[in-house]
């Protein structure tokens, strides 16, 4: 459950399914979010996930980027109060997250390149059935490339479906696992 949360935050990367250490699209590493998302006791969330692409999910990014990018890994220091989340998932319908700062180094050949940028996931909750239907990453901000570049990986980060079916799958695991109100 713990991946699968700070990958409800990140990846966003969803990031990005569940308690595997590996999901379609994307591998976590770098977390140091287990021990504070295992501890239902710990109402302040301050921790560091990341993920890198897996090759299916690289050979996705170089297709839609024209050969330009070849890779793609992100951290971020997620941060949010864990009732304030819990009360918006209960509360059903949109449930946007805190927005986060995530940086990355994309990769052009084997150069790398320093990108942040800001991920508000907002995953949709059917209030009857108290399960994820939809979701969006919420990728904007995108600095340290030039545009068309930086619209063009918040499109792509926004769209893949891997990534959105991760997010959706990743907060399903999630949802049954929380506390009552």
């Amino acid at each position: 459950m713990s991946r699968s949360l700070a990958l409800l935050f990140c990846v966003a990367l969803a990031t990005l399914v569940v308690t595997a250490p590996a999901m379609a699209g994307v591998t976590l590493e770098g977390d140091t979010c287990q021990k504070v998302f295992d501890n239902p006791r710990a109402e302040h969330i301050n921790c560091r996930t990341g993920f890198r692409l897996d090759a299916a999910t690289r050979g996705k990014l170089e297709s839609s980027t024209f050969g330009f990018l070849t890779d793609l890994t992100c951290a971020a220091d997620l941060t949010a109060t864990r009732s304030s989340v819990i009360a918006r998932v209960h509360a059903g319908g949109d449930v946007a997250l805190p927005q986060q700062e995530v940086r990355c180094r994309l990769y052009s050949g084997s150069e790398p390149v320093n990108v942040r940028f800001h991920l508000a996931p907002m995953v949709r909750i059917d209030k009857k059935s108290r399960r994820a239907v939809d979701a969006r990453l919420g990728v904007r901000d995108v600095t340290g490339i030039p545009e068309p570049l930086a619209t063009a990986v918040a499109q792509f980060l926004n769209s893949e479906p891997t990534l959105r079916n991760s997010l959706i799958a990743a907060a399903n695991q999630i949802i049954p696992n929380l506390p009552g109100r």
